[in-house]
């Protein structure tokens, strides 16, 4: 056989071979998934790709990940430490005193109304004599009679004082600004003077003391059986019942 015989052989050979090889795995491709891949030819060029198609593909460029700069150091702040509260001073009051109990209290009385003065002993009451001159002795009358003349005011002067201004003649009842025990009581016209003026302090079912701011005596019903028109007295407090008197609003 000549040379240009064994080449044609060899090419039949060839041929026959590749085209087993496409039989083959056609065959297998067609069991798992029934799609033919053709073999390719070893013949077909490689098509040629352009600078044009490769500017018009669209790239995905992805940035390398940065990390977080490392957080900075931050000095802690110091406070300041504040200087202790300063302890308030001590005052210099004085210590607390033990209580003696409290005393009688100062009545409390509307000067628009009138009042009777009336002794608890005696149940005299107090009487100016009606339109008398000023400096005539205060007297006892009996509680029956409804004249003004037996009628106050007892009008507040301050700190618990008050005047006793009679009904009928506008006279206050006067102290006289007596020292003597058993001194008569008169009356005159308002002037200011503590003479004038008594403090009604209540001492217990409803029975109250009528002292003097002048001369600290008690205003003083004289006692069991002093008779209608006696003067009244004053006197130093004794603790005597002839010292206590009712007052009651007309």
């Amino acid at each position: 056989m000549g040379r240009r015989a064994k080449r044609v052989v060899a090419g039949v050979m060839v041929a026959v071979v590749a085209t087993t090889l496409a039989v083959i795995v056609s065959d297998s491709d067609d069991r798992a998934s029934g799609i033919v891949v053709p073999l390719p030819d070893s013949t077909d060029p490689v098509p040629p790709v352009t600078a044009t198609e490769i500017a018009a593909t669209e790239l995905t460029v992805v940035a390398p990940s940065v990390a977080a700069p490392p957080e900075t150091y931050k000095q802690p702040v110091r406070s300041t430490p504040q200087p202790p509260a300063s302890k308030p001073s001590p005052t210099n009051s004085p210590p607390p005193q033990p209580s003696t109990g409290q005393g009688p209290v100062a009545a409390r009385f509307d000067p628009s109304a009138s009042y009777r003065i009336v002794n608890h002993v005696n149940s005299l009451v107090l009487d100016s004599g009606g339109p008398v001159h000023p400096g005539t002795a205060m007297k006892l009358w009996e509680p029956g009679s409804p004249s003004t003349n037996l009628q106050f005011q007892l009008i507040e002067t301050g700190d618990g004082h008050y005047r006793l201004v009679n009904r009928t003649n506008g006279l206050t009842v006067d102290g006289r600004g007596a020292t003597t025990a058993g001194s008569w009581v008169g009356q005159r016209w308002w002037d200011g003077s503590s003479a004038l003026q008594w403090i009604p302090v209540e001492v217990g079912n409803g029975l109250f003391t009528l002292t003097n701011r002048a001369t600290g005596f008690l205003l003083d019903g004289a006692g069991r059986g002093t008779q209608m028109g006696a003067q009244a007295k004053q006197w130093p407090p004794t603790g005597s019942q002839n010292q206590l008197w009712r007052i009651v609003r007309v």
